[in-house]
């Protein structure tokens, strides 16, 4: 589900369905996006079964010791029928989400008249009958990135990668113990380029979700995800960290956790009832922290994209044009007939906030959740009109976030002070222009706004990705000093790769549906 409740699928980069939805108009999702990517390092938003990585290892330690060949396209070959040999078995077991290549098994498997599966063709690069398109398949859409910012594979004098000693050799033995004397078998049949349907169903016992709760392979796959690093390995540590996070969340709710639900009970520090997220270890609260930076920064940007959302949409009311200054007093105007008070400036507004104690909650409407779910029902797409009501929504919880961000001891610089202000807007850049701003007119500062940080930043942002990546993503055109509407944009949040990070717990039986299992409280508790 998204944070407006209504239920969204996330379609990996290796499916056929492609859809780009948010294209940054304001360069101000690149620093979430750039943040979030130090938390959950070696698990991105298209690895969505935990099991890959041993797979990869296995095949990479079985390759080099009974082929060899260091041609990339001979390696290619492999993972490729490797990789739909997997999809076949996982489609004949039967309930198996985040496969690559599934929607070809299923098709493969209902439409066969034979006993035997031959899939050789089929994992040949440019083949009409692909199980993906992608050259390297998942391998190099998703997974092998990650493999390597874990450390179970890394490069050497030839172009095929190999197993770690500390990672990677380990994961491949456990991997091959688990298949017991099917290890050979599953090579041979990878080798030949087809498989029976009783061979399979042999295969079962490798499909996804058949880790077995008492294997090395499941300890394995624990420790790469909790195991407490050296300290100079800081992905490494903010990985472990924010698994541990999850699993507390998942404690506190006692069922399965959902990704936007982790969210923000990290930034709340309450889950929706007012629970409290109880963290002892001073090093999960300060990454606790980090993700309360994160979110803020998420919703900052979310506040300033509705606010070009409802200009937009107001300019979408001129087809012919209008003047920018136009615009921008038409925008004030509105927004002034419906808030439910016009301070004098900028400071005035934020003496009168006071901030939920609950910014989860969901009774509250006035907490940072109702208001952006409101946004994001409201104004989060494009062919929905962003009423002045949402506007006035937006500069509320961009107040809130702002005096938040004033509060207790939260290093925000360190976490965005990093990004190039030009291009990348953030919480941090937001903040220090509204500080900037803190004495002026309410509705100079609103005005100021949305023509300064919203229409000009995204003409800026809009032309630079024209310039460099001659991509036309301009949603306004000007034209002898006026203004039209060329297309619309709504706000969206970024994905933090809570879904997968929250399977992967699930495939190695940490999470259930109460929540924690008996290992998931045993991990949990150790921290």
């Amino acid at each position: 589900m998204n944070d407006s409740g209504v239920e969204q699928i996330n379609f990996p980069q290796w499916t056929e369905y492609q859809n780009k939805n948010g294209l940054d108009p304001l360069g101000m999702q690149n620093s979430s996006v750039n943040l979030y990517q130090t938390f959950l390092p070696g698990i991105s938003n298209v690895t969505l079964r935990m099991r890959y990585y041993g797979l990869y290892a296995w095949l990479n330690r079985a390759y080099g010791k009974k082929i060899g060949d260091t041609n990339p396209e001979a390696w290619k070959r492999y993972i490729r029928r490797t990789e739909a040999l997997y999809a076949l078995i996982s489609c004949r077991h039967g309930g198996e989400t985040g496969v690559a290549g599934i929607d070809w098994a299923t098709k493969k498997l209902n439409h066969t008249t034979s006993y035997t599966i031959e899939f050789a063709q089929d994992a040949e690069p440019g083949s009409e009958t692909h199980y993906l398109q992608q050259a390297w398949g998942a391998y190099g859409a998703a997974y092998g990135s990650q493999v390597s910012e874990i450390g179970i594979l890394t490069t050497v004098g030839h172009p095929i990668p190999v197993l770690t000693e500390e990672i990677g050799e380990p994961l491949a033995a456990v991997f091959d113990e688990a298949m017991g004397p099917l290890a050979s078998h599953f090579f041979e049949v990878i080798k030949r380029g087809s498989v029976s349907l009783s061979e399979l169903d042999e295969f079962a016992a490798l499909a996804p979700s058949e880790i077995d709760p008492a294997s090395e392979e499941r300890a394995r796959y624990q420790d790469i995800l909790l195991k407490e690093p050296d300290k100079e390995d800081t992905s490494a540590l903010s990985r472990r960290l924010s698994v541990l996070l999850i699993l507390k969340a998942a404690g506190l709710l006692a069922r399965e956790p959902k990704p936007d639900e982790i969210r923000w009970i990290l930034y709340s520090g309450y889950d929706s009832e007012g629970r409290t997220l109880d963290l002892v270890s001073p090093a999960l609260e300060a990454q606790r922290q980090r993700w309360w930076v994160y979110h803020a920064n998420d919703l900052s940007h979310i506040a300033m994209e509705t606010l070009l959302k409802f200009a937009l949409d107001q300019l979408g009311n001129f087809p012919a044009g209008i003047t920018l200054e136009r615009l921008i007093g038409l925008c004030v105007d509105e927004i002034r007939d419906v808030a439910d008070a016009w301070p004098e400036d900028w400071e005035s507004f934020l003496d009168e906030l006071t901030p939920a104690a609950n910014a989860y909650a969901a009774d509250d409407p006035e907490a940072e959740w109702s208001l952006s779910r409101d946004i994001v029902r409201g104004a989060g797409r494009k062919e929905k009109f962003c009423p002045p009501e949402l506007a006035w929504k937006a500069v509320k919880l961009l107040a809130i976030i702002h005096k938040r961000s004033q509060e207790g001891d939260r290093d925000i610089a360190a976490e965005l002070g990093r990004f190039n202000p030009d291009a990348f807007r953030s919480l941090l850049s937001e903040t220090r222009f509204l500080n900037r701003n803190l004495k002026a007119p309410f509705a100079d500062i609103i005005a100021k706004i949305i023509e300064e940080r919203v229409i000009r930043r995204h003409m800026w942002v809009a032309l630079r990705k024209f310039r460099y990546q001659r991509d036309y993503t301009f949603l306004i055109e000007m034209d002898e000093g006026r203004i039209r509407l060329r297309e619309k944009d709504g706000p969206v949040f970024t994905n933090p790769r809570l879904g997968p990070a929250i399977t992967f717990l699930k495939d190695i039986h940490l999470v259930g549906g109460q929540g924690l299992t008996d290992l998931g409280a045993e991990a949990a508790g150790a921290a």
